[in-house]
């Protein structure tokens, strides 16, 4: 695996949060976690629906996938 060093500015204050940030999408680029980051189990009862959970996951399911 190869090395890339970055330098950049960023305002004050600001460090630990880029740092971060970067951390976070060098993990996603070595596939440190798989499968989506928010499930439709995460969001249920956020969203107002009259249609259940089932009912939902097979939409998005036929909308993804056809």
């Amino acid at each position: 695996m190869g090395e890339i060093t970055l330098r950049v500015r960023v305002p004050d204050g600001m460090e630990r949060l880029f740092e971060r940030e970067v951390k976070a999408l060098v993990r996603a680029f070595e596939g440190g976690k798989k499968g989506p980051r928010v499930t439709l189990d995460d969001v249920f009862g956020i969203v107002k629906s009259e249609k259940s959970a089932k009912e939902l996951r097979l939409e998005a399911y036929e909308e993804l996938f056809g």
